[in-house]
């Protein structure tokens, strides 16, 4: 008979990814599904993606629900101490009396970058989130609601700074920058001008943070416009960074800064070191990486946490390397 295994659902604004492994921490299934973000998709479409990401992992392991022993559920959406009885109806109707733990999805990623489950997460993906926890269990995280409410420099953020250094390359205010031939080839269209008034015309899309890579690439080829913009990102989200230890007491100690989201899978040494140049201002201990395998490995180690089920390194390392690779090799 089986010792049971553990389950993790990491779920956010574009998808949700379950997890399943035994108490060794050796991956046993995985499934993936579309966006659980609550506020975006409501409740009936949460618990269905949350259900068909577990159902694709279940199939996987070739296990049932009953053999499941304890959960992980870090859930974008949950925002506020209201959002947790919403989302614990969720839960409910999954089938799965075990116990859990819920949290917002950022509290996932830091479970799964740091060494202890404390310390620092800067998560910049579309927008970003900066969140920490400290060895007495005290957690902070910022709105995570975009620059009105002071969380800046998301992928949406660096191309809006583009597109305004761009722009003012064109009336002569500011530099000539390599993003304007990148923006316009991009979108196919002859010059700025063009694309101005295709974009203002409704005859193409706004630029979004899915060209954010245009900007990393110019910054990486040398274009001083682009190098300055994705300094001054790395430099804002290190205050952010600072500003969250501070809030949790941590200046003093040694602690992981980890590092996740699909702007630092662009891997600028730019951008991660004037982060890690503001966080040190403030602690100078702390260390700096980014989050190798997916969030929904911290998920996971979340519910070994529900369970009781200790998580030494060896496990970690096996359990983060296995969940890197389950998703890698199946084009996740």
């Amino acid at each position: 008979m089986s010792d049971g295994y553990l389950l993790g659902i990491d779920a956010g604004g574009t998808k949700t990814h379950a997890l399943i492994a035994d108490r060794n921490g050796r991956v046993v299934g995985g499934g993936e599904s579309g966006p659980g973000n609550w506020e975006v998709v409501g409740l009936d479409g949460a618990f269905a993606a949350y259900a068909q990401a577990i159902d694709c992992a279940l199939r996987a392991a070739g296990i049932m629900r009953n053999d499941i022993i304890a959960a992980g559920y870090a859930l974008a959406g949950l925002d506020w101490e209201s959002d947790i009885a919403r989302l614990e109806s969720v839960i409910v109707r999954l089938g799965l009396p075990v116990p859990y733990v819920l949290i917002n999805d950022a509290f996932g990623a830091l479970r799964a970058g740091s060494a202890d489950g404390c310390g620092v997460v800067v998560i910049a993906g579309t927008g970003s989130t900066v969140a920490g926890r400290n060895r007495s269990g005290a957690t902070f995280r910022t709105f995570g609601l975009g620059t009105h409410w002071g969380d800046f420099n998301g992928a949406t953020d660096l191309v809006l700074a583009a597109t305004r250094a761009i722009g003012h390359a064109w009336i002569g205010r500011g530099p000539a920058t390599a993003l304007s031939a990148a923006f316009v080839q991009a979108y196919g269209v002859a010059d700025v001008p063009d694309l101005v008034e295709r974009v203002s015309r409704g005859a193409a899309p706004p630029p979004d943070g899915r060209l954010a890579p245009l900007v990393f690439a110019a910054a990486d080829a040398g274009d001083e416009v682009a190098c300055r913009i994705v300094r001054q990102a790395g430099e804002e989200l290190g205050k952010t960074a600072a500003a969250v230890a501070r809030k949790l007491a941590l200046e003093d100690e040694a602690f992981d800064v980890v590092l996740a989201g699909g702007v630092f899978r662009a891997q600028s040494r730019l951008l991660v070191d004037a982060l890690a140049e503001h966080v040190h201002l403030c602690a100078l201990k702390a260390r700096v990486a980014p989050l190798e395998a997916p969030p929904v490995a911290g998920s996971v180690l979340l519910a070994f946490d529900a369970a009781g089920i200790p998580t030494p390194p060896i496990l970690c390392v096996r359990l983060l390397e296995e969940a890197r690779l389950w998703f890698q090799t199946r084009g996740k």
